[in-house]
C-alpha cells in the first residue's frame, strides 16, 4: 500500500462507490486551497471485483547474532520469547537473498535460532514480511459541482 503517488509507474486506487464498468475512464483531482482543482491522475476502471483485496505490508528486521554454516541465531527481531514461538510458521528470508524460517526460540529475550537454504553473511539482515487486510476509507461523495462553479475554477487558473 502507497501513501503517495510516484510520478512513473502504475497505481491501482480503491473507493466505495457506485458499481461501474470497464473500460470507463478515471480523472482523479485534488481540491486546493483556493477551491480550484488541479489534476492528480487519469486512468480507467478495472473490473469490478468484490473478492480483490487491499493488504498492508510491514517488514520486521533482525540481525545475526551468530553464523554457524547454515543455522543464524537473530536478535533485534523480537524482544520476548512468546512472538518467536508465535510467528514460528511465517517465512524468513534476507537482504542477500536466502529464505529460511524459525527453528526454535533461544532464552527469554526474543533470541531464535533459524535455518536458511545457504550460508548466511554476518553483515546480513534477517526481514520476515507481515500482511494485513485494510479496507478503503468510506468518502465516498457523489457530489459534482455546476457548470458555473467549474468555469469559475477554469477561469481562476494560473
Amino acid at each position: 500500500m502507497e501513501r503517495f503517488l510516484r510520478a512513473s509507474g502504475t497505481v491501482v486506487a480503491s473507493c466505495f462507490a457506485p458499481i461501474t464498468f470497464s473500460p470507463c475512464p478515471v480523472v482523479v483531482f485534488r481540491l486546493n486551497s483556493n477551491g480550484s482543482q488541479s489534476l492528480v491522475g487519469m486512468g480507467s476502471v478495472l473490473s469490478a471485483d468484490p473478492n480483490r483485496v487491499v493488504v498492508k505490508r510491514i517488514v520486521l528486521s533482525g540481525y545475526p547474532f551468530k553464523v554457524y554454516k547454515r543455522s543464524v541465531v537473530v536478535r533485534f527481531m523480537f524482544f520476548n520469547r512468546e512472538d518467536a514461538e508465535w510467528f514460528k510458521p511465517v517465512e524468513l528470508h534476507s537482504k542477500y537473498g536466502r529464505r529460511g524460517h524459525i527453528k526454535e526460540p533461544l532464552g527469554t529475550h526474543g533470541l531464535m535460532k533459524c535455518n536458511f537454504d545457504g550460508r548466511v553473511k554476518s553483515q546480513d539482515t534477517i526481514l520476515m514480511n507481515l500482511y494485513k487486510r485494510v479496507f478503503p476509507k468510506w468518502t465516498y461523495d457523489p457530489f459534482v459541482p455546476s457548470t458555473a462553479q467549474r468555469q469559475h475554477c477554469l477561469t481562476n487558473v494560473e
